[in-house]
Order: structure tokens, then C-alpha cells, then sequence
């Protein structure tokens, strides 16, 4: 008979524990899809142990109507699927408009079920009524079965083409589905028939908690709260249990026999409405605890929204400090002082109070309650309510200005790329201009005598230079990959710059470089590195380069020269333009080759360490 109402219990706590989560569902329907179908599901499960809890009164006026309504839970559960997938998992068919004729189905065979006699109640082991299918009754439940299956299976397209939390909550739904299909085989085994009590059913009252859970888990941080809730009340029971177990077995040598002699169940029983009217005296218990201790301290939680509503909306550390001072002047009709050490280690301190709140990040943000010692403990207490608020209030502010930080200075780049474009766009069109006058001036020189000509041919050839150069400067840089031998251009640009500038320049190079690169960006790198040291050393009798080329999982290229050290005070500025101690140069130069590596995204360095007075190392993504 124990066993028998142990399985009554269970039934019965499933049904309530169904009932209160489809209520909750209901009155949360608008935070979340599918919420209203998942509540449903709830609803038809209680609706199925009623069921089988008249089946075990021996009423099958109520109980065979409820059983054989079965195809309905998981019609609600595909309900709940085909919802919640909607709107962020494209469906291969329209099934949201074919919900109606699911319902439509479902209740045509509970209506064949019943009007077929699907199931009749007839003792079974230790039960004097339990439910057995019949024909009928088995064709309702492989109509359930392949909804629920085809539940899955969708479920299973779901996850294929969702991420994120939505496939953890997926895969949460498929470990509670294998847990309910372990329960469910239960209430098959009388119409096998089997000779196994069908232990199973004690844990249904976890099915359908862990079915929501499975789905909320994510979206509705109230739920995991109640769960950790939920946990912890049920360590209590677990540990309670033991020590009662523990302190039954002691006090039995002692002849206690009325508590040695207590059954288990009963014993279960008493725990839990202990541990329940315990948890239903706790919060009043707390208030009046906190009002004896505390006088005159009790802070309303809308006083409570009304401050973290406040500190949500503070945008700077200066005016966090004014509004914890002002809130907690409004509270207490005192004043206090607030400390916060920002996380770029600034200080933003009001100290002309004794008492103060003082925030403070190490790893994390922290509050401290500083010069409290002589205040009363209603005030004190009331300042480690406002102060629990303060370090994620802190966290948020910080975040926030960061982002702000980030967002202004994209902005700036922003401006200031826009800006880059409309000069390079200008000084492209000037550029362009000069060159009639200059041609100009180069046809009327013809005329000049030979010394006077030749000056004139060079300015211009000075100027041409300078209008190339700032045209290649001020264009946009795009590059055009293609798998080429690197060393034929290489071979190329040495020959063409020993020729122009009568200069020594050895090669240590592999003899073939084949992979994908912007050949011709590459070459005017090479050139523009290369004139600039042949015009420095092609003066020297030993003047030497050294360029040498490799490919690793970078391509690198490095130029070096025997000319003279490059004063300290160009070096920071080497790669800006107009910037060159080179005669005749357009000083434009080396920054079109910083362009062109930050185009690569590469970089390019000045070096003095490699052996030689000036080096240049490049080095190029490949």
C-alpha cells in the first residue's frame, strides 16, 4: 500500500508542478516565441496523469477521455517547435499555417481512440486499476509517437541551421526528450504485459520543469534563479534526510521506539513540509529580523528600482559620485562622500565627508564602506544596501565609456578617411594641372641657350618627379594578386637601378620565388628603397647594397647600405611625407612604401643593428 501511494504522489506532484509552470509560461507569453504552446504542453501532460490517477481510483468514466487524449502532447510540443524556430530558422515548408490541421488530426484519432474503446482499466501487479491499450490504443500511440519523432526531427534542422544559445537550448530539449522517453515506457509495461513496477513514473514530476527549463534556460534569466532556488532547497531535503536517517539509527539502541519505528515515506513526508513551511517563513522571518536589528532601515523595493534606474543612467565617474551623494542623502537626510578609482587609474574622489563610499577595481570592481564606524546600524546597513549596487554599476559605466571611446575614435577615422579621399582627389587634379605649364615651359627652353636649357630641363624633370610621386601618394591603394616568379621583377629593378645610379647592389636571393603577390606594388617598394640608398652612397668609392629576399610564411625583404647614419631627429619621422635629406627627392618616397606595406598589411622598419649603418627591413604578408 506504501508503494501505492508513492505512485500516487507522484502523479499528483506531477500534475501540480505541470499546472503552476503552464501558468507561469501563460503570464510570460510575451517575452518569448512559443511560450503560450509550451504552456499548453504543460497543461496536457497534467491533464494526462489526472488520468491515470482516476485510472488508479478505478474511474474510467474520467480517466480513459484524459489517457486517450494523448496525441495531444506532442502536437503542442511540435506546436511550441515550429513557433519558436520561426523567426530565426528558415523552414523548408510553411508549417506555421498547417498547425490548425495538426490540432485537427490530433483530435480526430483521440475521437476514434475513445469511440474504438482504445484502452480499458483491469488490475495489474500490486495496482487494482492500471490503463491497457487496446487495438485502438495502440494506433493512438504510434500516432503520438510519430508526432513527437517528427517534433524531433525538426527540432534536428533547427539546430543545423541555428547557433548560439538557441542550439544549446536544442540540445538541452533532445537530453529531457530521452528522460521523458524513459518515463513514458512506464505506462506501456501493463499492456505488454510485464511484470516490472514501472519505477520510473516516481521521477515524472521532473519532465515537465526540465522541459521548460531546457527551453528558457537562455532567454529568461528569472528561470535560472528559481532553479538555483530550487537546487538548493533540495540539498537541504537530501542532507536533512540523512541526518534524520543518521540520528533514528543512533537513538534506536536508546529505546526510543516511537521515532526508531517511523516509516520512510512518512519520514519523507514530514521533511518536506517541514522544509516547505521553512521556506515560506524565511522571508518574513528575514523582515522582522532586519527590523529588530535594524530600525528605521528598511529600504522598499521601489526605492530599490528607483536607485539601480538611476545609476543605470549616469554617463561619467563625476556624475556617479553626485548621484550615489544625492541618493543616499534622500534615504538617510545625511551626507556622505563618494571615492572611485577609475580603471586608467585616475581619481575621482569626493572627499569632504567623513563617511564614504569607496569604489575600487583590482580584477574587479568592489565597494567599501570607509569612516562608518560611528554611524548607527539602520544608516550602516542602508549603506551596504546602496553599496552592493555600486560595483556593477561601476562594471557597466566602464564598459560603457570604452565603448564610447571606441565609437568617437571609428567616428574620427571615419572623418578623417573621407577627408584623405577629398585631398587625394584635389591633389590629384593640381597635379594634373601642372603639367601643361610645365610642358610649356619644357617647349620653351628649346630656345635658351644650352647652360640655361639644361638647368630648366632638370627643374622640370625635379617637378615631374614630384607630380608622379604625389600622384601615386594620393591614389587609393587596391591590390591585384596573381601567382607570378617574384625574382624576374627583382632581377629587373636591381639592373634597372645599378644602370641609373652606377652602384654595386649584391642579390642574396633564391634563384626562383614563385607564390601570389601584387608584383607591381612590390617593384615600386623595391625602387623607391633602392633609389633612395643608390642616391646616397653612388657618391661614395665604396659604396655598397645589399638587398636580400625570402620567403617564409612572410614574404621579407631587406635593403642595406654603407651610406651615412640617418640623424636621430629624422628617424621618428622617416616615413612621413615631404620628409627626405635626399637632394632632389620629392621626400614622398618612403611613404608611398609605408602605404603600400599597410595596404599588405606588413610592416616596415629603420634598423642600425643588422651590420651595416642603415637597413630597411620589409616585411609582406603572403
Amino acid at each position: 500500500m506504501d508503494l501505492i501511494l508513492l505512485f500516487n504522489t507522484s502523479l499528483w506532484a506531477t500534475v501540480v508542478t505541470a499546472l503552476g509552470v503552464a501558468i507561469w509560461l501563460w503570464s510570460r507569453r510575451h517575452d518569448e516565441y512559443g511560450l503560450p504552446a509550451l504552456a499548453g504542453f504543460c497543461l496536457t501532460m497534467a491533464c494526462w496523469c489526472l488520468g491515470h490517477i482516476f485510472a488508479l481510483q478505478q474511474q474510467p468514466q474520467w480517466a480513459l477521455p484524459l489517457l486517450l487524449a494523448n496525441p495531444l502532447l506532442p502536437t503542442t510540443f511540435l506546436h511550441f517547435i515550429i513557433v519558436w524556430l520561426k523567426d530565426s530558422v528558415v523552414l523548408p515548408v510553411d508549417l506555421h499555417k498547417r498547425i490548425p490541421w495538426l490540432y485537427g488530426s490530433a483530435l480526430l484519432v483521440i475521437v476514434c481512440s475513445v469511440w474504438g474503446d482504445g484502452g480499458y482499466l483491469s488490475s495489474w501487479l500490486i495496482f487494482p486499476s492500471f490503463f491497457h491499450l487496446s487495438a485502438w490504443g495502440w494506433a493512438n500511440l504510434s500516432y503520438t509517437v510519430v508526432v513527437g519523432v517528427l517534433a524531433h526531427v525538426l527540432l534536428l534542422y533547427g539546430f543545423k541551421h541555428s547557433q548560439g544559445n538557441q542550439r544549446r537550448s536544442i540540445v538541452a530539449i533532445f537530453v529531457v526528450g530521452a528522460w521523458g522517453f524513459l518515463l513514458a515506457t512506464s505506462f506501456v509495461l501493463p499492456s505488454l504485459p510485464s511484470h516490472h513496477l514501472p519505477y520510473p513514473m516516481l521521477a515524472l514530476p521532473t519532465y515537465a520543469v526540465l522541459v521548460v527549463y531546457s527551453v528558457v534556460r537562455y532567454r529568461l534569466v528569472e528561470a535560472n534563479r528559481w532553479v538555483s532556488q530550487a537546487l538548493q532547497w533540495l540539498a537541504v531535503l537530501v542532507v536533512s534526510m540523512l541526518l534524520m536517517s543518521a540520528m533514528l539509527a543512533l537513538i534506536e539502541p536508546l529505546g526510543i521506539d516511537a521515532l526508531s519505528h517511523v516509516p520512510t515515506f512518512e519520514l519523507l513526508i514530514y521533511s518536506t513540509v517541514l522544509l516547505l513551511l521553512a521556506w515560506l517563513l524565511y522571508e518574513p522571518a528575514k523582515r522582522f529580523s532586519e527590523r529588530l536589528v535594524y530600525p528605521g532601515a528598511r529600504v522598499e523595493e521601489a526605492t530599490l528600482n528607483h536607485w539601480v534606474g538611476q545609476l543605470n543612467r549616469v554617463t561619467s565617474w563625476e556624475e556617479l559620485a553626485v548621484t550615489v551623494e544625492a541618493m543616499w542623502f534622500r534615504q538617510s537626510n545625511t551626507r556622505s562622500g563618494v571615492s572611485i578609482v577609475a580603471v586608467n587609474g585616475e581619481f575621482h574622489v569626493k572627499t569632504h565627508q567623513t563617511t564614504q563610499f569607496t569604489c575600487l577595481k583590482r580584477t574587479q570592481w568592489h565597494c567599501y564602506l570607509n569612516g562608518w564606524e560611528d554611524v548607527t546600524p539602520a544608516q550602516r546597513h542602508m549603506a551596504e544596501i546602496l553599496a552592493a549596487l555600486l560595483p556593477s554599476t561601476c562594471a557597466s559605466l566602464e564598459r560603457s565609456l570604452q565603448l564610447a571611446k571606441v565609437e568617437a575614435q571609428a567616428e574620427r577615422q571615419r572623418i578623417e578617411q573621407r577627408h584623405l579621399v577629398e585631398l587625394g582627389g584635389l591633389t590629384a587634379a593640381i597635379a594634373h594641372e601642372l603639367r601643361n605649364p610645365l610642358n610649356i615651359i619644357s617647349m620653351a627652353s628649346a630656345q635658351t641657350e644650352p647652360m640655361i636649357k639644361s638647368h630648366i630641363q632638370n627643374q622640370v624633370e625635379r617637378a615631374e618627379l614630384l607630380i608622379r610621386d604625389t600622384l601615386s601618394y594620393a591614389s587609393t591603394i587596391e591590390l591585384h594578386k596573381e601567382r607570378v616568379d617574384l625574382m624576374i621583377m627583382v632581377n629587373q629593378v636591381v639592373n634597372q637601378i645599378q644602370a641609373l645610379f652606377k652602384v654595386d647592389i649584391r642579390l642574396q636571393a633564391p634563384d626562383e620565388l614563385i607564390g601570389v603577390f601584387d608584383a607591381p606594388r612590390i617593384q615600386q617598394v623595391l625602387i623607391n628603397i633602392l633609389e633612395n640608398s643608390a642616391s646616397f652612397i653612388n657618391q661614395q668609392q665604396s659604396g655598397q647594397i645589399l638587398l636580400t629576399v625570402k620567403s617564409d610564411s612572410d614574404l621579407v625583404l631587406s635593403v642595406h647600405n654603407n651610406g651615412p647614419q640617418i640623424p636621430d631627429d629624422v628617424q621618428d619621422h622617416l616615413f612621413e611625407p615631404f620628409i627626405t635629406q635626399r637632394s632632389g627627392g620629392s621626400g614622398l618616397g618612403l611613404s608611398i612604401v609605408r602605404r603600400i606595406v599597410d595596404a599588405h598589411k606588413g610592416s616596415i622598419e629603420y634598423r642600425e643593428d643588422c651590420g651595416w649603418p642603415v637597413s630597411f627591413i620589409v616585411h609582406l604578408p603572403e
